[in-house]
């Protein structure tokens, strides 16, 4: 059971004995993420105080400007009472996470598998943030540390370009000697007096030459990830040197097809059912502790294989790391140790390895090496190596590789160097504390009491709330938007610009008031059914307009609308207030229809696309919008099809219109046009999708099928020389009455219709159709029998299994509706027409 720390605990593991008054923050541990060394500063400023370790006025020098300096810093001048100074050798402070996007950082990602590892806010007490790339969370952080130093009124003094030298004890206190730039140019050097120094070094910088004539750009510069395949590498090999945590995460980024090394360990957090491995994997990092504590290795691929590996394999964590490889990618892994993982690193980069080792151990073009050696050497290359490959001797082992990463840690004793003389001896007696608290050294957790004391102090000083609070205060707050007539033309202004009217259907949009001066009939037709089908479908929309004259009209477009269901009355408010007058845009009312309207049909085109790609794909269905189960050869045949359908819809503005709104209206009527588009939305998404869906499986069957864009229907199927028309509907019903009840007795204006929201078959649906007729034999036909009888298709059991099934299922069974469908109505017609 893990041991709570007391203040007294921080202290003794922070303290130079030698020199009272001396601390060092967290550059011995091994743990080193930006929320752990935050997590030692915020527990030793409170042990200080706690302690009674810091004298009235006291002048206190923090030497490091990364997270754990200004973190300390932060916190010490926020408890009053002494003057700190905060020292950085750099032009800026957090200097490492200045200059690069592509690094992501995550506060508890790292604790996984323990509860809330997932969780995307550090929730300090002070410099807080939240998940995201470091650029962005050194930016965060740093303006909420200006705020403190504005709050603490010159008790926090920052000294840029300062180098520290040498700290000297001095009759109970320290000198403190830096160089720094001096008024007329060029460094000068200059010297202080401190009552308590505190080292929050940090661990210095890589060698960017760790490996002998070949440069490493550095962890934290964008150029050191590893990039895309762009050569046409066949066999792309790369050879990453050490196994740290640093080495770890760039393994898995050269192994990637796309540098997302947050996607794949948040893909192994959050896999179902991954949560079952927990007790294990903490199991074996107990016995990995003892063994180091022993001073022995510890295999961990070994301990892996024998009590997850077959989990991880029916889980599914293994086929998911093979599909995020490079194909071709060959891997080879460096490390002095025999063992290929250590303890030190973090649990989920551990798991994401193994998991990389088990896919690249399948058979396939990717493989996985480890070497083991003392060093590794470039020699000279042969004929016969690839342009721009490097050739290493690695141990016995001779290496070609295209890319060589090596992270061997940073230049710890480098850095340390000024300050040899304090800390001769901390070593052996942070190691006697490490070997009190093991768990600590490595992962670090705040003490309520600690969270508690600076939550207060902060309250005191009344500091703002973290930048994600106010973010999400911001995001709270309505927009507006505008929307009148003026002469002969519509002018819409606002928050949103027209370009982004779209977002509007999103689900992380803000709250929008969107203002209409005129009534609907003022506006027109066309606009009005705009306005209409973006606020209907929007989730976080108010209209502030005439409620007596736009009430009738919006209901029956939505609440009370005859061809669709679910469908709510968006809120509508009186005219008031100023709305906003910003990115202005005036142009006809139809045209400012238009420019709406395609805006939102590729929203929701990209959506439908997004979803459908998925299930083509991988077979992934969420929310279970497409309704059958495809076999992975019909999928496979379907993605072709609708890459083509996708192509046309975004070539051709008024085919996709025209389909998006037959897929959810049974009319096919120039006169309720307006009603069709209104309809097509982001709350009927799911009847689109399966309408695509549906129309997609059946033309891989029925060739050539694809969107019409003209009457009659939404679809056309070229087949002997002649065009079907077709009609793909999802609506869910039709003047108000359920599709199942009316769809055999609708006028259908096309030869066939899919129905694909009904799941039983057509003979069953006719049982509630009093004017269907039949011929004697039971065929099915819509009115009389004659060339106008139409061959209907519900996404019935037979559908489902001959789908699931293959596609040469399908294909049989659907030709064979087709072709007995037309030999019946031929046999129909033919008695129809005999003499009495």
């Amino acid at each position: 059971m893990r041991v709570v720390l007391s203040p007294a605990d921080i202290i003794a593991g922070a303290r130079i004995a030698a020199h009272p008054g001396v601390y060092v923050l967290g550059f011995y541990d091994t743990r080193i993420t930006f929320y752990s060394q935050q997590v030692r500063a915020l527990e030793l400023a409170h042990a200080l105080w706690h302690e009674h370790l810091l004298p009235g006025n006291a002048r206190v020098a923090v030497i490091g400007g990364g997270a754990a300096g200004i973190t300390l810093a932060a916190g010490l001048a926020l408890q009053g009472g002494t003057d700190v100074h905060l020292f950085e050798k750099a032009e800026r402070l957090l200097p490492l996470q200045g200059d690069t996007q592509r690094r992501r950082l995550d506060p508890h990602i790292y604790d996984w598998p323990n509860p809330d590892a997932d969780h995307e806010l550090a929730e300090l007490p002070l410099l807080d943030w939240r998940s995201a790339p470091a650029k962005d969370v050194r930016d965060a952080v740093l303006r909420e540390f200006g705020e403190v130093r504005s709050a603490t009124e010159g008790r926090l003094t920052v000294r840029e370009r300062h180098q520290i030298t040498a700290i000297t004890p001095q009759a109970g206190r320290f000198m403190v000697t830096f160089e720094r730039e001096a008024v007329a140019g060029g460094r000068e050097a200059a010297s202080q007096e401190f009552d308590i120094v505190v080292l929050a070094v940090g661990f210095g910088i890589e060698n960017r030459f760790a490996l002998q004539g070949t440069e490493t750009p550095s962890y934290w510069h964008d150029a050191g990830v590893p990039g895309a395949e762009i050569a046409g590498n066949a066999r792309p090999t790369f050879l990453v040197s050490g196994n740290g945590d640093g080495g770890l995460i760039d393994l898995i980024a050269a192994a990637s097809a796309t540098f997302r090394h947050n996607d794949i360990v948040r893909g192994i957090a959050q896999r179902p059912g991954v949560q079952a491995l927990r007790g294990t994997l903490l199991a074996i990092d107990t016995d990995a502790l003892a063994a180091e504590a022993a001073g022995q290795g510890f295999d961990f691929i070994t301990a892996y294989d024998n009590a997850i590996g077959a989990q991880v394999e029916t889980l599914g964590l293994v086929d998911q790391m093979q599909g995020q490889l490079r194909h071709g990618v060959q891997l080879i892994l460096q490390t002095r140790e025999p063992e290929l993982l250590s303890i030190r690193t973090a649990r989920l980069n551990r798991l994401a390895v193994y998991l990389l080792v088990k896919a690249c151990r399948r058979p396939g073009a990717e493989s996985f090496t480890h070497i083991v050696c003392d060093d590794v050497q470039q020699i000279a290359s042969e004929p016969g190596d690839a342009e721009g490959s490097r050739r290493f001797a690695c141990g016995g082992t001779i290496v070609v590789a295209d890319w060589v990463i090596a992270r061997r840690g940073p230049g710890r004793d480098t850095i340390r160097h000024p300050f040899a003389d304090l800390l001769a001896g901390y070593e052996a007696e942070h190691a006697a504390w490490v070997h009190t608290f093991p768990i600590d050294s490595i992962a670090p957790k705040l003490h309520p009491a600690t969270f508690a004391h600076f939550k207060r102090l902060a309250g005191q000083a009344k500091l703002p709330p973290p930048r994600y609070h106010l973010d999400a205060l911001l995001a709270a707050m309505p927009r507006s938007t505008k929307l009148w007539l003026i002469g002969g033309d519509a002018r819409w202004s606002g928050d949103i610009a027209l370009a982004d009217v779209a977002t509007l259907w999103s689900d992380d949009t803000s709250p929008l008031e969107l203002t209409v001066i005129d009534a609907p009939d003022q506006l027109g037709t066309r606009l009005a059914y705009a306005v209409a089908r973006l606020a209907i479908h929007a989730l976080r929309v108010d209209l502030l307009l005439n409620v007596a004259r736009w009430r009738p009209f919006l209901a029956a477009l939505s609440s009370e609308s005859p061809s669709a269901g679910g469908l709510r009355l968006p809120p509508l408010k009186a005219l008031s207030g100023n709305p906003s007058i910003l990115n202005p845009v005036t142009m006809g009312p139809d045209d400012l229809a238009a420019t709406i309207n395609r805006r939102l049909d590729h929203w929701l085109l990209d959506a439908v696309d997004h979803h459908l790609t998925r299930y083509v794909g991988q077979g992934e269905d969420p929310g279970h919008a497409v309704s059958f189960v495809a076999a992975a050869d019909l999928r496979q045949q379907m993605q072709p099809i609708w890459q083509s359908w996708v192509e046309h819809f975004r070539a051709e503005p008024t085919l996709l219109a025209r389909f998006l709104g037959l897929a959810v209206c049974a009319k096919d009527d120039a006169a309720i046009a307006g009603e069709a588009s209104v309809l097509a939305g982001r709350r009927l998404l799911s009847p689109v999708i399966r309408a695509c869906a549906v129309a997609l499986a059946v033309a891989t069957a029925w060739q050539v099928t694809a969107p019409r864009g003209a009457p009659p229907g939404n679809l056309g199927r070229q087949a002997n020389g002649t065009e079907r028309t077709g009609h793909t509907c999802a609506a869910a019903l039709i003047d108000s009455e359920e599709m199942a009840l009316v769809a055999l007795r609708h006028a259908w204006t096309t030869e066939f219709v899919l129905l694909p929201m009904q799941s039983v078959p057509a003979a069953f649906i006719a049982g509630a159709n009093s004017s269907l007729s039949k011929t004697d034999d039971g065929i099915l036909l819509l009115g009389q029998p004659s060339a106008d009888a139409k061959l209907m298709l519900t996404v019935d059991a037979q559908f489902r299994a001959a789908a699931q099934t293959s596609a040469a299922a399908l294909t049989t069974l659907l030709l064979g509706i087709e072709e007995d469908h037309f030999a019946r109505l031929k046999v129909a017609i033919e008695t129809a027409g005999a003499p009495a």
